[in-house]
């Protein structure tokens, strides 16, 4: 299990699939530090869109560990309140979360201090 206490810092890729072309937005944390709850299951953090000058919406953004498995929920989805399950790959410098919809996938990255 990981303790987000290690994590440092988050950016975002989310990829829309679209029949002609595949379309990437980058997202990286807006404010430090991140939130983490005493026993490191959890982290809150937001997240702001670095590719659209004129979006200037900040998502809340929080990921937990339930039952040895990990969840996302963040006001950048239409249901900010659902919990969606996470894939996740972990390296010495990183670990990646992976949330893979039927015409889009995201990619969240923390990164270890």
């Amino acid at each position: 299990m990981i303790d987000f206490h290690r994590v440092d810092y988050f950016s975002m890729t989310y990829i829309f699939m679209e029949e002609d072309a595949d379309i990437a937005c980058e997202y990286e944390q807006t404010k430090q530090p991140v939130s983490v709850s005493p026993d490191g299951l959890s982290v809150t953090f937001t997240l702001k869109n670095i590719d659209v000058r004129e979006d200037n919406d900040e998502y809340l953004t929080t990921v937990f560990a339930e039952d040895d498995e990990f969840y996302i929920k963040s006001s950048y989805f239409e249901d900010a309140d659902e919990p969606y399950p996470l894939n996740v790959e972990m390296s010495e410098e990183e670990i990646k979360f992976t949330l893979a919809g039927e015409d889009e996938v995201m990619h969240l990255y923390g990164f270890f201090a």
